[in-house]
């Protein structure tokens, strides 16, 4: 291919118009897979995070399913407790099946997260199940693998079948809980070339997982697929083309301008009547209202004589004035998270008689001053702490940990902590506070004592609960669990897998926080180091 030929196609790839009518062109066709196969007998879900982009919220369902293509990648193949989706599997039986949605691009038929990760997932719950029930050879229970034969060759399917029943050990010995199924997961592969649905009754012995790749194969020589080229701006009904992206959704970070699938499927009408050339003026008028409005919705001051008050409410019950907080390790624990609804329900839940306990605001922080303490007080009882970048400050990042551990473990061992995601503007005014303090030596006592400047103090409301906020607390969360824990019981080891069976016990509740994989290490090299001790 020549240098032109190849920048053309790179541009026309990531051509803001053609990414936009691919997406619309592919969702349709898994509105008509939904409405018209199934008559909306199932709910649709979309595959985080490209899968969000084909499935409307509006009509959509709000579960949360992630499934990686790297854990269905050949030779690669696994069943990974981080992204066990357990709580899928019991909503969907509940349901009666869904259809799940995602997208791969040019070259491959289905991407290997429908065609192999949620199959593996399907027959690994089934054989763990089996497992925790002692069930016979003699009993009903499908334990099959099912894949879709044209996409996976039998020599593959071979070699994840010799696996299979050590990632269903694993499963079955873990911490996480397995859901009380009463039928055994199935699932069905659909695609642009399935010419008919596949046939499920109407109560099968299974519940139906139905893989629904939302996009065209390019590289099909019969072009069965019916790649679209052209398309219709809005009320004009004037015909133009464009070059089909597959994978339309698929890093999205390199072509959508800050464009979201939520925010598409908003104004989805108005995108789709622009012309080309005024298409990128029109995402970067969208994106940059939504982001002034949420400015706006946060911006809202309050007095340090009601920011406790605010703090509480947010993380109180809906039914009365008891803090209603829900975490890990037991109903004893004097850490409690304010980080959204867990998606299932835990046995460890407690609550907080009285609001008398520290609230600490994390936010990531770059670039942190080096002399100053990482938690700093802003309030008489709100704390700050600066959490540095784990992938590329990754001694600031175990620094603050270990200020976090000791603040908690040993200068208010008898004190309840409540950790909440705050911003930015809230450490800088704590680092304000902490540079105007008159105190000769600052140190986390002195900022303790010297109350001076309380009244001058103006936080923002706390942001609402976010996937953001969950990623960067959890891995904090779980070393303070650790480190709690192997505080209080000396014969607790704490290695690898034991920091793993906590980890996994968060996620089963917050799925959607799973944490970057730099911030884990970091959180293993701090507990088990001698600098923690």
């Amino acid at each position: 291919m020549s240098d032109i030929r190849a920048v053309r196609k790179y541009a026309a790839q990531h051509d803001l118009f053609n990414r936009i009518h691919s997406i619309s062109a592919d969702e349709k066709f898994v509105r008509d897979v939904a409405e018209n196969w199934f008559d909306g007998r199932f709910e649709v879900v979309p595959n985080q995070r490209c899968g969000n982009w084909y499935c409307d919220p509006s009509t959509s369902s709000k579960a949360y399913a992630y499934f990686k293509s790297t854990d269905g990648h050949m030779t690669q193949w696994d069943f990974n407790l981080r992204r066990s989706n357990l709580n899928l599997a019991k909503y969907a039986e509940d349901h009666g099946g869904l259809i799940l949605v995602d997208s791969t691009r040019r070259g491959k038929r289905m991407p290997d997260g429908l065609s192999k990760t949620v199959p593996i997932w399907c027959c690994v719950i089934n054989l763990a199940l089996e497992l925790r029930r002692d069930l016979s050879i003699d009993d009903e229970w499908d334990t099959e693998l099912y894949l879709p034969p044209k996409v996976v060759s039998p020599s593959e399917k071979s070699q994840i079948e010799e696996r299979l029943d050590v990632w269903a050990e694993t499963l079955e010995k873990s911490s996480l809980p397995l859901p009380n199924l009463t039928k055994p997961l199935r699932p069905f592969f659909i695609h642009p070339s399935t010419s008919t649905p596949p046939s499920i009754p109407l109560n099968p012995p299974y519940t139906p997982i139905i893989c629904l790749s939302a996009s065209r194969w390019v590289n099909n020589p019969n072009d069965s697929d019916q790649i679209p080229s052209v398309t219709k701006l809005g009320d004009s009904n004037r015909t133009v083309g464009f070059d089909y992206v597959p994978g339309g959704g698929d890093d999205d970070e390199l072509w959508a301008r800050g464009l979201t699938p939520t925010l598409f499927h908003a104004n989805k009408n108005d995108l789709l009547k622009a012309e080309r050339d005024d298409l990128p003026s029109l995402v970067d008028e969208l994106v940059l209202s939504t982001s002034l409005s949420k400015l706006s919705t946060n911006s809202t001051a309050i007095s340090s004589s009601s920011a406790t008050k605010i703090a509480s409410n947010m993380a109180s019950s809906n039914k009365g004035g008891n803090m209603n907080v829900t975490g890990i390790p037991n109903s004893q624990s004097r850490i409690g998270l304010d980080i959204g609804l867990p998606i299932i329900q835990s046995e460890d839940k407690w609550i907080y008689e009285d609001s008398q306990y520290i609230t600490i605001r994390l936010e990531e922080y770059e670039k942190y001053p080096r002399d100053l303490p990482r938690i700093l007080r802003i309030l008489n009882q709100e704390w700050v702490l600066a959490v540095a970048n784990s992938k590329t400050e990754g001694k600031a990042y175990e620094a603050s940990l270990r200020e976090l551990v000791n603040f908690v473990m040993k200068d208010h061992k008898e004190e309840s902590f409540l950790l909440v995601h705050g911003s930015k503007n809230d450490i800088d005014k704590a680092i304000q506070k902490y540079d105007s303090s008159p105190s000769t030596v600052k140190t986390n006592k002195d900022n303790e004592k010297n109350d001076d400047g309380n009244k001058e103090i103006i936080l923002e409301e706390l942001p609402s609960p976010s996937v953001e906020g969950r990623k960067l607390i959890l891995p904090i969360i779980l070393a303070l669990i650790c480190s709690d824990i192997s505080e209080n019981e000396e014969e607790i080891n704490i290695n690898k897998d034991y920091i793993a069976i906590k980890l996994h016990s968060l996620i089963s509740l917050w799925p959607d926080g799973n944490p970057p994989r730099s911030s884990l290490k970091r959180v293993n090299e701090f507990l088990m180091s001698g600098i923690r001790k």
